[in-house]
């Protein structure tokens, strides 16, 4: 899930219809980092759910009931001075991912009393902050320091310091680049920021539309995902509800690997993707250090804070200025370094996260007679089979599905180990090759002295009903010759490209699969 400042803008919006004046009646904590809040309105009961944990941080309504609950000290507080207390409204603070809950808590003594709960939808430092009057309650974290922003009871309640600014107006004349945007802006994601990059637009005039990308698996807000298969939804919160981890009941020790292999580089991504939004703050370190040089003190001093050109800089007053702007240098050259450490890291998860996406095509595409070969690549990421195999890769033979008229010969592969002996050691390089467009699937090889359009079609149906796309319709399945396929290097599993092809749109006819299969 892509959570930046314009999903959580649109997200608001959504809430508020909703449970705008709703009595809040109960809190329960679910897990360690997560809470539903029931709320009450107009004779109809509504789950808010928050969750704070790196991987899975945000809110949405759901009707998933919880299985277990547990207690905390912050929970019993929350419950303390929230419970049976009225939301006025919920606030985001300017375009960051910054949720204000806004209570009003009637007392019998001193009247309405305005209380805040603050959410800060921020991956790994993801937090709920009780607040009254400015002054912080409790908190979920709780974090001290000398200088800045303190996060404990009785603390002065500030939000996150950030010299960006809000992405209500976006002025392209100062972008050279996606980062750019990231760069200025609060609130952009890197989806985002390549999409406004792309078509420069301002954000107010792109339409919600909550989507998600059949191809990774990734949700948002808008439908500006480059791709022809994705999903909509009718709200957000049903987008972040199938979002969840898929129940685990009545699948195959496969199933059950390639889920959990999938759902962990899911969350590896999240995470890398967290540490890349850390390394892009600390790049801001090396502004802060032209600062200090620019600043006109002298530079042999020592001071707690100094401000410049009206930005306000926390210094360590045990270093002098020198000295100080020298440690912001540091840490924008360590960020430097992780940032091309991480990225690099991102590069090789997507890849991984792609390559178990297919495997969930392939699971279904294989029988018991099939399995065996499918078996055989996922052994190789640390799947172990109920029986011992002491298979190679090199050695074994794919059991590859063969079908034969009097024109051509068609090979089927329904998996990465037999689309690779199928494209590369089965075909001639003057074979045909047949495959759909940017989704998983299987490989089609077909043997003959030329294609018509009988063929074309028939190994068309083929590879759209061997595919992720089965149930759509006019699937668009390519085809070229098979000397014009490559393996892409270095990618895991088995990935090709290819050039000089064609593409023809088709419709499934199952009578026809049917005839099909019966002359194997």
């Amino acid at each position: 899930m892509i959570f930046d400042g314009f999903f959580l803008h649109h997200l608001i919006n959504e809430l508020n219809q909703e449970l705008t004046k709703a009595r809040l009646e109960k809190i329960y904590q679910t897990s360690d980092m997560s809470f539903v809040f029931i709320f009450y309105l107009k004779g109809k009961r509504m789950q808010l759910k928050i969750d704070l944990s790196p991987h899975r941080f945000g809110m949405n309504l759901t009707e998933t009931k919880a299985e277990t609950t547990v207690n905390s000290q912050f929970l019993q507080t929350i419950r303390k001075h929230l419970e049976g207390s009225i939301l006025e409204e919920i606030v985001q603070h300017e375009t960051d991912r910054v949720a204000n809950f806004m209570f009003t808590v009637y007392d019998y003594i001193d009247g309405p009393i305005p209380k805040k709960l603050v959410f800060e939808a921020m991956g790994k430092h993801s937090n709920l902050i009780l607040v009254k009057d400015d002054v912080i309650i409790e908190t979920y974290k709780k974090m001290f320091f000398e200088e800045g922003r303190q996060l404990i009871p009785s603390a002065h309640f500030e939000y996150f310091p950030s010299h960006k600014k809000p992405f209500t107006h976006i002025d392209y004349k100062h972008v050279e680049s996606a980062k750019d945007l990231m760069d200025q802006y609060m609130g952009v994601s890197p989806l985002l920021a390549a999409y406004l990059f792309e078509h420069k637009v301002q954000i107010e005039d792109i339409l919600m539309k909550p989507t998600k990308s059949l191809k990774t698996h990734r949700g948002y807000v808008a439908d500006i995902f480059d791709e022809p298969i994705k999903k909509h939804y009718d709200s957000i919160s049903l987008l972040i509800d199938d979002h969840q981890i898929e129940g685990q009941q009545n699948k195959t020790s496969h199933e059950l690997f390639i889920d959990k292999q999938y759902v962990k580089y899911q969350k590896r991504l999240e995470q890398l993707e967290s540490y890349d939004q850390d390394a892009d703050q600390m790049l801001e370190m090396k502004y802060l250090g032209d600062l200090i040089y620019q600043s006109g003190y002298v530079l042999d001093e020592k001071m707690s804070e100094i401000t410049v050109d009206g930005k306000a800089i926390l210094l360590d007053p045990l270093l002098t200025l020198n000295e100080n702007a020298q440690r912001f240098y540091n840490l924008y050259q360590k960020a430097k370094r992780t940032k091309v450490h991480v990225e690099k890291q991102i590069e090789e998860t997507l890849a991984l996260i792609q390559l178990f996406l297919e495997y969930k095509t392939y699971i279904q595409l294989s029988d018991k007679e099939h399995l065996k070969d499918l078996e055989v690549e996922l052994i190789e990421h640390g799947y172990k089979p109920k029986q011992k195999q002491n298979i190679k890769r090199g050695v074994h033979k794919p059991n590859i599905t063969k079908i034969q008229d009097a024109k051509a010969i068609y090979y089927i592969g329904r998996n990465s180990v037999q689309n690779a002996y199928v494209t590369h050691q089965l075909a001639n390089k003057d074979d045909y090759w047949f495959h759909v467009k940017d989704a998983p699937g299987g490989h089609i090889v077909v043997a003959c002295d030329g294609l018509n359009e009988e063929i074309i079609r028939k190994a068309a149906m083929l590879a759209a009903y061997h595919s992720s796309l089965k149930l759509s319709s006019s699937i668009p399945v390519d085809y070229t010759q098979v000397k014009n396929v490559k393996k892409i290097p270095g990618t895991p599993g088995y990935q090709v490209t290819y050039s000089y092809h064609k593409t023809i749109f088709i419709d499934i006819d199952e009578e026809k699969i049917e005839s099909y299969f019966k002359k194997v």
